[in-house]
C-alpha cells in the first residue's frame, strides 16, 4: 500500500474503510453465487448481475473474475478460522470435529461452495487449482498436528498412524459433506463421532 494511503486524512481513511467493507460485502454475495452456480460457467458481467452491482463497480473493486475468486476463497477460509481454532483448543480434535460438522449442517450454501470449488479446481488450469491444493495440504497438516496433540493428551490410541489418520479424516470430511449435500438425512456429526471413537484410547 502506498505511503500516501497510510497518512491519508480522516475522510480518506473513511473512504478506504468503506471500500474495504464494500469489497467484503461483494465477496460474501459472490460466495453465495458461486455456491449456487459454480464458477466456470459465469462471466464477470453475469456475476455482477447476480450479486446486484454494476459490472463497472465489480471491475473497479476486483479487476477480473480470477481476483474475485481469490477474494471469495480467502474470505471463506478466514470467516470461521478463529471460531474453529478456539473450539479445537477447548475440546481437542476428536470432540471438536463432530461439533464442526453440526455447525456445517446449518450453512449448506457454503458447504456447497466448498464442494463445487474443490471439484472444479481439480483441473490444473482452473484459476483456483493452486489455492485449493494448498488449502488441502494446510488442512491435512493441521489435522495431523491436532492428532499428535490428542496423542500427547492421552486421548489417542498409541497404534494410530498419524499421517494415515490425517488423510483418512480429511477424506472422510470432504466426502461426507458431498454425501450430505445429496442426502440431508445423513448425520455428519454422528459419522465423525463414530470414526473418532475408533481412534480413541480405550
Amino acid at each position: 500500500m502506498p505511503d500516501s494511503d497510510a497518512v491519508a486524512p480522516p475522510d480518506g481513511r473513511t473512504r478506504y474503510a468503506n471500500g474495504e467493507r464494500r469489497r467484503a460485502a461483494i465477496a460474501d454475495a459472490a460466495m453465495e453465487v458461486f455456491a449456487e452456480q459454480g464458477y466456470n460457467n459465469l462471466s464477470l458481467r453475469q456475476i455482477a448481475e447476480a450479486v446486484g452491482v454494476s459490472h463497472t463497480l465489480l471491475r473497479h473493486h476486483f479487476g477480473n473474475k480470477e481476483t474475485l475468486l481469490e477474494a471469495v476463497l480467502k474470505r471463506r477460509e478466514e470467516t470461521e478460522a478463529e471460531w474453529r481454532a478456539a473450539l479445537f483448543t477447548e475440546h481437542g480434535l476428536l470432540e471438536a470435529l463432530p461439533l464442526v460438522m453440526e455447525h456445517n449442517a446449518t450453512i449448506p450454501g457454503l458447504i456447497q461452495l466448498d464442494t463445487v470449488m474443490r471439484a472444479e479446481a481439480i483441473n490444473p488450469e482452473h484459476p483456483a487449482h493452486d489455492y485449493i491444493a494448498g488449502l488441502t495440504r494446510r488442512f491435512r497438516s493441521a489435522v495431523r498436528a491436532d492428532l499428535e496433540g490428542e496423542r500427547e493428551a492421552g486421548r489417542l490410541r498409541e497404534d494410530v498412524d498419524l499421517d494415515l489418520a490425517a488423510v483418512e479424516l480429511v477424506s472422510l470430511i470432504e466426502g461426507l459433506q458431498a454425501e450430505w449435500l445429496l442426502d440431508r438425512s445423513v448425520d455428519m456429526a454422528a459419522v465423525l463421532r463414530d470414526f473418532a471413537e475408533r481412534l480413541r484410547r480405550a
